[in-house]
């Protein structure tokens, strides 16, 4: 993102209950690319995404490609939103979203809490301790209400399906239904195909959280961004992470210090054009 982008979680209800369905967040993509400008009517008629005479889908998928960190978003009332860098990448190599780190990338900055969905953000990052690894929709749901502050309503919205069907996010699977109905938060997965993704996204952390920083605490890009809360890993996954996105050159890791300190070896913006290299 640039450093000029006005940083704003979309608010509890954005999605009007629709899902991030990856057909259409495709077709945002292209119209992005197109550098194309419209009404919410104009986007509907060029990219094929519904529009009703009173709601439509066009804003809530506007909105979701922007908390999933594809597009920067000026708050107008013409409507130009522009690729960021994973959202040219992701264009370039995966415009359907159909890969595990298209989808695990999208998912960790659905849960910024700089630019991300209020709800994801609540339910992977700031309540993540309280709500545990394992929970059902009633725990979440009581945990969104003290959140804010409701007695009634249904505040989860489309947050679990969205992990449940294939035409959303359910190859990374961020969360999974058990039999016994509980909800399993699942650690985003460490192998050699996805680090070059994870490391650009952290570098992007440190970016928005500290810009201009040549030396970050990983305890504190923690705090603030969520490098490791929110893919979920705890105790020694993380340490394997920060080894491997090491070894691809990404970031030098001071271990002598404690917490570990975290030093950028290249920018963000070259990092996200690599994310599928390992993919070849």
């Amino acid at each position: 993102m640039s450093k000029k982008t006005a940083f704003k979680r979309l608010p509890r209800n954005f999605h009007k209950t629709f899902k991030p369905e990856r057909h259409y967040i495709s077709a945002m993509l292209r119209f992005a690319a197109a550098r194309q400008t419209g009404s919410f009517w104009d986007i509907s008629k060029k990219t094929g995404i519904p529009m009703g005479k009173s709601s439509g889908k066009v804003p809530a998928i506007l909105d979701y490609c922007r908390g999933m960190g594809l597009i920067e978003l000026p708050n107008t009332a013409l409507k130009k939103p522009k690729l960021t860098e994973f959202g040219r990448i992701v264009f370039l190599e995966d415009p359907f979203l159909k890969t595990e780190i298209s989808q695990w990338l999208a998912h960790f900055h659905l849960c910024s809490p700089l630019h991300g969905s209020d709800v994801w953000y609540h339910s992977f990052f700031a309540g993540a301790q309280a709500l545990g690894n394992r929970f059902s929709r009633g725990n979440l749901e009581a945990y969104l209400k003290v959140v804010y502050g409701v007695s009634k309503g249904r505040l989860v919205g489309p947050l679990l399906n969205t992990y449940n069907d294939e035409a959303a996010l359910k190859v990374c699977g961020a969360l999974a239904i058990g039999n016994d109905e509980l909800i399993q938060r699942r650690p985003a997965p460490i192998n050699s195909k996805l680090i070059l993704g994870y490391g650009a996204w952290m570098l992007q952390l440190i970016d928005n959280h500290f810009p201009g920083e040549q030396q970050v605490s990983e305890a504190e890009l923690d705090l603030k961004a969520g490098w490791r809360t929110i893919p979920g890993w705890n105790n020694s996954p993380w340490q394997i992470v920060l080894g491997r996105i090491e070894q691809k050159g990404l970031l030098s890791v001071d271990r002598h210090m404690q917490p570990w300190l975290l030093s950028p070896r290249k920018g963000a913006r070259e990092a996200w054009r690599a994310i599928f290299d390992d993919m070849i």
